[in-house]
């Protein structure tokens, strides 16, 4: 019995310990990000100027492409940082068409304040210091999360906002799945243990019902095309939340779904997100008249 005891301790000191250093590093991988350096390296292989700016708010963003073009501004989840969209970054036949802009939202990598934003209509405020600044109305693409806040924007200047791209994306308040886990580690203790991207994210994750809630004056006022794209079954994100905002929307959403595939989504299938944002006509048919 002794020894049975002395092995399991010592098996749980050897996970324990690895866990520890998985962390640090995660943590390690999010500061070298949150560096210009870092996030310049993550984005190499892109064959444009990668730009690293802030906003006057200090919300961090990079910009690619050329500046006569017009924006097309894609929103990490949650979690999610700006390693989210490098593959996105990496086709050259975006360029055609769109200058790319890249923000990270409040709370993560490099934007500051460093703390968790679980305000989907505050989110949407710092993020629209990019949309205002620009000449042209944008195009935004959300993830997951950014999906909400995308679609917020959307609905928060409608004359800035020429079309909302949502995959995958959460919306109905009455539908979100929070992993027992995020109770757990809600306490403020853990905000010194986990890696800050990790932190940020739970707050968000709880407070996303509310903070849904919050946002639908936002997402009634929408009036821009919406095109919705969203794999079955989703684990992360139930699929229903794109039906059931496109029922919302009426008039200006269009659903198109994925069989066989989950969140992974824009980490499995980008190419399919490229065509979608280039290419709509592909995936939808003309409307009859």
């Amino acid at each position: 019995m002794k020894r049975f005891l002395k092995i399991t301790r010592w098996i749980f000191i050897i996970v324990a310990s690895l866990l520890v250093l998985a962390l640090l590093a995660v943590e390690g991988l999010d500061r070298y990000v949150s560096s210009d350096k870092g996030a310049r390296w993550m984005y190499r292989n892109v064959n444009r100027e990668v730009e690293v700016l802030r906003t006057p708010s200090g919300l961090r963003y990079l910009q690619i492409g050329d500046h006569a073009k017009p924006a097309l501004m894609l929103l990490h989840g949650s979690p999610g940082s700006l390693m989210d969209w490098r593959k996105f970054a990496q086709d050259d036949q975006v360029y055609e068409h769109y200058r790319i802009l890249i923000p990270e939202r409040p709370g993560y990598g490099a934007t500051k304040p460093r703390k968790a934003e679980p305000s989907i209509v505050e989110q949407s405020r710092r993020c629209m210091e990019l949309v205002n600044m620009e000449r042209q109305a944008v195009t935004i693409m959300g993830y997951s999360y950014g999906g909400s806040v995308g679609l917020a924007m959307a609905g928060m200047s409608p004359d800035k906002v020429n079309r909302f791209i949502g995959v995958a994306g959460q919306y109905d308040p009455d539908s979100e799945m929070t992993m027992s886990i995020s109770y757990y580690i809600r306490f403020a203790i853990f905000k010194y243990l986990l890696p800050r991207w990790l932190w940020v994210s739970n707050v968000e994750k709880l407070g996303h019902p509310q903070a849904l809630k919050d946002a639908l004056p936002l997402f009634d006022q929408v009036s821009c095309p919406v095109d919705l794209i969203h794999g079955y079954p989703d684990m992360i994100v139930p699929y229903a939340n794109s039906p059931w905002i496109q029922e919302r929307l009426q008039f200006s959403a269009r659903l198109y779904s994925l069989d066989g595939i989950g969140h992974e989504l824009p980490f499995e299938h980008m190419d399919t997100l490229v065509q979608l944002a280039l290419h709509p006509e592909r995936f939808f048919k003309p409307t009859p008249l």
